[in-house]
């Protein structure tokens, strides 16, 4: 038991340093890179994923994972014109593609016509309550993930290892009246969510084995 507290010290200790290392997105930083398209609906009183009324008109957009009430500027790299939009949906759900516009903010950046542009996003604003009727993994705009509880110490001591050696930031935890530890993959910002489960998936955790859940924002 010694040997166990003393293990989950030494763990907790390193997840909590590695998070003191990872500094927040500023504003102004270009966070992605890629292809816009646009998007409508044919239906009236259609709601957006936060539970808004879709209106075609208002300079918003789908992202995949950013907090709801975020403010992207978009820029359209083919002609240097920006718009900024506010994530109140989520898509696209085609590869390759990072963003939908609505058909007003396409105007914006004069891709309506073409329907598809390289884009990148700068991030203009956060908000520190996500902008949404509902409460769901991810709706903070921060993710953690759980990827297993291990009965043995030393099985979870190497899978720590495995996902601290790849970049992630690991967290173990005692489970109550249990010997077993806990590992979760904390802090991932959503801008980094596929990026993570793309390295989890590298080292064996498949993304049907792993509980995604909200996670509070660790800077605030």
């Amino acid at each position: 038991m010694k040997r166990l507290m003393a293990l989950l010290a030494v763990l907790l200790v390193a997840s909590f340093a590695l998070i003191a290392a990872n500094e927040p997105l500023q504003p102004g930083t270009v966070i992605e890179k890629g292809i816009a398209s646009w998007y409508t609906s044919d239906k009236s009183e259609s709601l957006t994923a936060n539970g808004e009324i879709f209106d075609p008109n208002t300079l918003s957009a789908a992202h995949k994972s950013l907090k709801f009430g975020t403010i992207v500027r978009v820029t359209n790299l083919a002609n240097g014109k920006s718009v900024d939009v506010r994530i109140n949906d989520r898509g696209p759900y085609v590869d390759g593609r990072i963003i939908d516009l609505t058909p007003a903010a396409a105007k914006q950046i004069d891709m309506l016509k073409s329907g598809i542009s390289s884009v990148d996003l700068t991030l203009i604003f956060e908000p520190e309550v996500p902008e949404s009727k509902y409460n769901r993994a991810g709706d903070t705009g921060w993710y953690q993930i759980q990827v297993g509880a291990y009965s043995s110490l030393l099985t979870a001591y190497a899978q720590y290892d495995r996902l601290l050696n790849a970049g992630l930031k690991p967290y173990a935890e005692q489970l109550p009246d249990s010997q077993a530890v806990r590992l979760t993959v904390r802090w991932v910002p959503a801008y980094q969510l596929d990026r993570t489960m793309k390295a989890l998936s590298a080292l064996g955790f498949a993304e049907k084995n792993v509980l995604k859940k909200s996670e509070v924002n660790p800077y605030r």
